[in-house]
């Protein structure tokens, strides 16, 4: 395994009085993809939202345990919350693109990070764009609302969004959620170009989608990780019979 990008200790997540995480020990491999895996509920969602500090944005939330980024405990005094969240980027379940232009949608980090001069954000525009293959398909229209985008532009706007700051990380919450076949092809063949260049952690339930793009997989269950691996072994040698039943659809 490669050397860890992100490290969760004794992780765990409230939300009022119910428990979402319970006591997550996992350590995420830098530059590959590993794919959070587990039934509805089971708290993938919870985990990816902890690792950039987006929990705490919900009424109730409490998070307790380490996230380390880079060896440093992202939940320690006198860390600076937007940073955390430049270095690393979340992309919903149900990607959003704020309903401005195409331009603004993927300037706006970068201006809220101090990029001021026009020529360095039409070169980050154009750069972020390029790296989700959407370029070609809005160069002639970045002036035009990025909510006419179809959902599956609008997905790929939303990671170019992620990427115009820089991030370290970049989190996907369900990438196939309402996309067609087509349009879910193309955010996979991101990701795996992704990949060489960033820590991707991908929440799925399509356990096709998570053979085709991860290198890792970690499988939880009622809030609690049951298994972590290489995404050969988990799926050729699961150690928990729970990890077997879910991955050969016995899971109830």
């Amino acid at each position: 395994m490669t050397d860890a990008k992100l490290v969760a200790r004794d992780l765990s997540v409230y939300y009022g009085s119910f428990q979402a995480l319970a006591s997550i020990n996992l350590a995420i491999p830098s530059d590959a993809a590993t794919a959070i895996i587990g039934h509805t509920n089971a708290g993938k969602s919870s985990f990816l939202r902890s690792l950039c500090r987006m929990n705490e944005l919900w009424d109730g939330a409490r998070t307790e345990g380490q996230v380390l980024l880079g060896g440093e405990n992202i939940y320690g005094p006198g860390i600076d919350v937007t940073e955390v969240r430049r270095r690393v980027g979340l992309l919903a379940r149900r990607p959003s693109p704020f309903p401005r232009s195409i331009y603004e949608n993927v300037a706006y980090g970068p201006r809220l990070h101090g990029v001021k001069q026009r020529s360095t954000l039409d070169d980050i525009v154009k750069k972020s764009l390029k790296q989700v293959a959407l370029w070609k398909e809005v160069k002639d229209r970045l002036q035009t609302s990025a909510l006419m985008l179809s959902p599956g532009q609008k997905a790929r706007l939303c990671i170019a969004r992620a990427l115009a700051v820089e991030p370290e990380v970049l989190l996907i919450d369900d990438p196939a959620s309402s996309l067609d076949p087509i349009s879910t092809a193309k955010i996979e063949d991101l990701i795996l170009e992704l990949k060489e260049d960033y820590t991707i952690v991908l929440a799925t339930h399509d356990m096709q989608q998570a053979g085709r793009v991860s290198d890792y997989i970690a499988f939880l269950a009622e809030g609690s990780l049951v298994e972590f691996g290489s995404t050969s072994d988990i799926f050729a040698r699961p150690k928990d019979r729970r990890t077997e039943d879910y991955i050969t659809g016995r899971f109830n």
